[in-house]
């Protein structure tokens, strides 16, 4: 029996998780590990649309996804994958095609493998707020899964080194880490000539915060909420 697992954002969904199917478990999403990057072009991919039930895939189990909105509304162009590990870096083993008004986007999986199964919106406008945990099954089909998105969300900052000066022109990675998954979401930018940065199109969530400067500066900010749709301003930010 597989379990749904449910992510905390800023608004708290349930999920069930219960039949005769194997299925999953929907639980708070989280972050990888420090300096990787998510390099595979996904949106290549995800399969163009159309029903791939009727398909025989010799050692993989079939599974139906409905992705929606936080309103429960369905979302178009979105697809299911299929990883080893809950977190961004994991290169994805499966792909499902892309979803179409209905939201339902359909996935053949490996049936000898513990996965996760979530929803990946090529254009990052969504992230997923729950995933579902798949142990290894001899089910020719997994219960019915939904996934909710919710909207990403951008954080905007001024970095000073530890003589207060700004740290302007320079590169700066982000990696934001759920307090129980660990590293989930890296993305870079660059700073400003006052050391300001936005960074967009990130997972919302409850997340500690690392930036590491082009000149090798760590800076670390405790549980930042970030609000689904939002922009968030930290303002200044220095060494401790």
């Amino acid at each position: 029996m597989g379990r749904l697992i449910v992510l905390f954002i800023a608004i708290i969904f349930v999920l069930s998780s219960c039949s005769s199917r194997d299925v999953a478990t929907s639980k708070d999403t989280a972050p990888p590990s420090d300096g990787l990057k998510v390099t595979k072009n996904i949106e290549s991919e995800l399969k163009e649309s159309g029903d791939l039930s009727g398909l025989k895939h010799d050692g993989k189990v079939y599974g139906k996804v409905k992705i929606i909105d936080s309103a429960g509304l369905p979302i178009e162009n979105v697809g299911a994958i299929a990883t080893l590990k809950p977190n961004a870096f994991d290169e994805p083993l499966a792909w499902g095609n892309l979803s179409g008004k209905d939201g339902i986007s359909e996935i053949w999986v490996p049936k000898n493998l513990h996965l996760y199964i979530r929803a990946w919106d090529p254009k990052l406008k969504y992230f997923p707020n729950n995933f579902y945990e798949i142990p290894p099954t001899d089910s020719d089909s997994l219960q019915d899964m939904t996934i909710t998105m919710l909207e990403s969300t951008a954080i905007e900052m001024t970095l000073y080194d530890s003589d207060d000066n700004p740290i302007a022109k320079q590169n700066v990675g982000l990696m934001m880490i759920h307090s129980k998954y660990g590293p989930w979401w890296p993305c870079d930018g660059y700073t400003d000539e006052n050391g300001n940065v936005t960074f967009a199109l990130l997972p919302p969530g409850i997340y500690n915060l690392r930036v590491k400067t082009e000149s090798g500066i760590v800076l670390e900010i405790k549980e930042v909420t970030l609000p689904p749709g939002s922009h968030t301003v930290l303002g200044k930010i220095k060494p401790r």
